[in-house]
């Protein structure tokens, strides 16, 4: 996570370009694994048919966890500019840009959300409360160390003049 201050504007960007190139690897030999399994392996007649079936299946898994993580970690721009009183927050993803505008007053605070990770341990992410109990989730990454994101959180409303409070949790 980047983040870029002036007098009047906090730029927030989170690029998971290590994370796609990952992916991308995945996607790669699983493509080749596919590849051969629809009749592209040298001496095709010589490979048994379990063996193609289990090339396929695997290739095919392979490819779904790299388009899953691509899918699950979009590029990331919140824009806090004071001058317009406005929170700007795009993503980029394979399935395309989404943008939403947010002014000063529909937001809360920004806060930390909670989650648990595959084996129980709570995982933290930057997120921001929306008037009428709505929390937005404005990171893809999540950290393990909640102090890291607390302080990403602090500096956030403090820029944008919210009270800061002691407890950065949202409640969905």
């Amino acid at each position: 996570m980047q983040v870029d201050q002036t007098e009047n504007e906090l730029i927030i960007r989170e690029t998971p370009g290590c994370l796609w190139i990952f992916a991308l690897l995945f996607l790669v030999v699983g493509g080749i694994f596919v590849y051969g399994a629809f009749g592209n392996f040298t001496k095709q007649s010589a490979v048994p048919f379990w063996l193609i079936t289990v090339a396929f299946i695997s290739g095919s898994i392979a490819c779904a966890i790299g388009v899953r993580w691509i899918h699950r970690s979009p590029i990331s721009k919140v824009v806090i500019d004071r001058d317009s009183e406005t929170v700007a927050h795009t993503t980029y993803g394979i399935t395309g840009r989404t943008h939403a505008v947010y002014a000063f007053d529909e937001i809360e605070e920004f806060c930390l959300i909670e989650d648990h990770d595959g084996e129980g341990e709570p995982v933290w992410s930057l997120g921001m409360e929306i008037s009428g109990g709505e929390t937005v989730k404005i990171a893809s990454f999540e950290n393990q160390i909640e102090s890291f994101k607390h302080d990403f959180v602090f500096r956030i409303n403090e820029f944008m003049g919210k009270g800061v409070s002691q407890n950065f949790e949202c409640y969905s």
